[in-house]
């Protein structure tokens, strides 16, 4: 592999190691600060809401102005909202971070993708690999970024056991955060892909029909998980009783499960055929979310849970794969952000949805309706492409 490979890598393992607590210590902060729920919950819409733009822009930015300066320009807006954190408590300036879009996130397993900064980095690392070694990189990013993650969550959990503060990690976030911007500065510069600004030129016609496929696919995944994974830890803790030592020891093994899985991916896909495996594997995980709801027991659903992010995970080296093939190289970038945006936004009103049913006792019905909903990704999945096994 390339040294730009290795850098890309190395840049998204602190960048997942900056935010790996934060999902968790924002919204404690600001309720600490003196926001409202009401407005930590405005707060969470604008992010979610200018997150999915900036993927759209992040795309489009990369092919006309070139992918490593974009993703560098993404990157910067993490840090800007980490100095804002670090440096003061003002509620104007840190309701202002909402806006940079990269103070949200999903767990494990999730389906709304990987913010603005995703379908950059996967489009550098598509261009600076070989077609037949891609898979394995990409597993070896995923993997390395998991485990990144659960070494952010470790750390931060022995931080505040010793007694330090928010503030604390804010900083460190924002130590990791600058050195992963800098380290991208190594990566090569490549050439913009948009010659002309017209319309035609910009809009990625030659991929359209991947594009498409994809996104329908891919939004429906995403609409079913977003009915589903947001409110899991609720459904842990309110209907089954357990406890948050407990749902904490859930979500670290799932980490480790999941990182060791994704080093599988390249043989996995040799073995089954690459769209057969995201098809079968992922139509077993979204079924797990079945099969919880009809069992209450929180050993056996902990185990499931476990098992059921090991198999989504696993086939994201496979789809990232795949997405950078059948879509044109001149259009990566671009192509990449639709499809994350067709991703974010229906996760966020199955989100919505799930937080309705919780409220009427109904969480079981949203983890069946969310799980069959989400059955109907790898079956399009299949059914699309197919041809290319």
């Amino acid at each position: 592999m390339r040294k730009d490979v290795y850098v890309l890598i190395m840049s998204r393992a602190l960048r997942s190691a900056a935010f790996s607590y934060l999902t968790f210590i924002i919204p404690l902060y600001l309720k600490s600060v003196g926001f409202t729920v009401s407005e930590i919950g405005l707060y969470f819409f604008i992010a979610v809401t200018s997150s999915a733009l900036l993927v759209l822009l992040s795309g489009f930015l990369g092919d006309i102005i070139g992918r490593r300066d974009s993703l560098i320009i993404m990157s910067s807006l993490f840090v800007a909202s980490m100095v804002i954190f670090s440096i003061t408590s003002n509620r104007l300036l840190l309701f202002i971070t909402s806006i940079f879009g990269t103070t949200t996130g999903a767990a494990g397993g999730g389906g709304a993708g990987g913010g603005p900064i995703a379908p950059l980095q996967t489009s550098l690392l598509a261009d600076y690999t070989e077609s037949r070694e891609r898979t394995r990189v990409f597993g070896l990013a995923t993997s390395v970024s998991i485990l990144s993650s659960l070494t952010g969550s470790v750390i931060s959990y022995v931080m505040l056991s010793l007694g330090f503060n928010d503030i604390t990690l804010f900083r460190l976030s924002l130590i990791l955060s600058i050195v992963a911007l800098l380290s991208l500065f190594m990566v090569r510069r490549d050439r913009p892909r948009v010659k002309t600004f017209n319309l035609n030129e910009v809009l990625p016609r030659r991929s359209s029909r991947s594009i498409t496929k994809i996104a329908v696919a891919g939004s429906l995944g995403s609409l079913g998980l977003g009915m589903v994974t947001p409110l899991l830890p609720l459904w842990f803790r309110l209907y089954l009783h357990a406890s948050e030592v407990e749902i904490n020891g859930m979500y670290t093994a799932s980490y480790v499960v999941s990182a060791l899985f994704t080093l599988w991916a390249k043989r996995i896909e040799m073995i089954i055929g690459r769209v057969r495996a995201i098809s079968l594997l992922r139509s077993l995980s979204v079924s797990l979310f079945v099969a919880m709801a009809f069992i209450p027991i929180f050993l056996v659903d902990a185990a499931l849970y476990v098992i059921r992010v090991a198999l989504y995970m696993v086939t994201i080296p496979m789809r990232q794969s795949l997405s950078t093939e059948i879509i044109d190289e001149s259009e990566r970038a671009r192509g990449l952000s639709l499809t994350g945006l067709a991703r974010r936004v229906p996760y966020g009103i199955g989100s919505t949805i799930a937080g309705v049913m919780m409220d009427y006792a109904e969480y079981s019905l949203s983890m069946v309706l969310g799980g069959l909903i989400a059955l109907l990704d790898p079956i399009l999945y299949y059914i699309f492409f197919r041809k290319y096994d």
